[in-house]
């Protein structure tokens, strides 16, 4: 179908796509924008067609700036998929299963839980740039981008421009974010392990060799880490998988 709003993204430049498919770019951007929030991140298709280069000029710098925040996230997202395998919990889940005293998300379905950190509010309409996102009872929020902090049990406007894409982060959450790596085939250290206060946390790093089995028999390299909100204080059960000091590494994340 033809776009019904301003594309948000010019085209040009773009091969992986039909010709009067103009908002195509735009579809993928949001497409993978989504992606960099799911157990795994692959685009499908034909070689060399899935480079991010193919999608524009414009839809590129936009991709890999996506692409680099998957990249940050992965001790977050590596540490969920052990504690999926060891708990069958899924890292994607509705929100009532986060929030069962809250019946304003008993059947929401355009928003979920990405571990126990992340909200995630896809954008799912051509042309939009804002979004409503409902925040949850029963704990604040933050505004990834912004640091902006929200009261839950409220619905509030969300930017979703074309390079964002609506992102809370649950008070009372801790988040280690990795450095820049050119694939999960190097060994990625800490670059930060940032906590958003509002209530006692805890999170369990977890990292192995990233290619044996040896992660069955020798369960890996584990560390939890632990947030006092009333000390303002991180700890840390053991040595970091990666071998760095848990407390050269914190952020705590300044309310606005």
């Amino acid at each position: 179908p033809k776009a019904t709003r301003q594309v948000l993204l010019d085209p040009a430049g773009a091969t992986a796509m039909a010709p009067d498919y103009a908002d195509y770019p735009e579809l993928f951007t949001r497409w993978f924008a989504y992606s960099v929030f799911t157990p795994t991140l692959r685009i499908h298709g034909q070689r060399p067609a899935t480079a991010l280069w193919e999608y524009g000029t414009a839809a590129e710098p936009v991709l890999a700036n996506f692409l680099k925040l998957r990249y940050s996230l992965m001790p977050y997202i590596y540490s969920l998929g052990r504690h999926t395998y060891e708990s069958n919990a899924p890292m994607m889940r509705a929100l009532f299963m986060d929030f069962p005293n809250d019946p304003n998300v008993a059947d929401m379905g355009d928003e979920y839980m990405f571990g126990p950190a992340f909200l995630v509010a896809p954008v799912t309409e051509q042309g939009k740039t804002t979004r409503q996102v409902y925040l949850p009872a029963g704990a604040d929020w933050y505004d990834y981008w912004t640091n902006q902090r929200f009261t839950g049990g409220q619905t509030v406007t969300a930017n979703a421009a074309i390079d964002r894409i609506p992102l809370f982060v649950r008070a009372g959450s801790i988040i280690p974010m990795g450095v820049q790596v050119p694939s999960t085939a190097t060994a990625q250290s800490l670059e930060a392990i940032r906590v958003y206060p509002g209530a006692d946390a805890s999170f369990a790093l977890y990292d192995d060799d990233g290619v044996t089995n040896d992660y069955r028999t020798k369960g890996g390299r584990k560390a939890t880490l632990r947030w006092d909100d009333k000390t303002r204080r991180l700890t840390a059960s053991g040595k970091l998988p990666t071998g760095q000091d848990a407390a050269s590494l914190i952020q705590i994340v300044a309310p606005k």
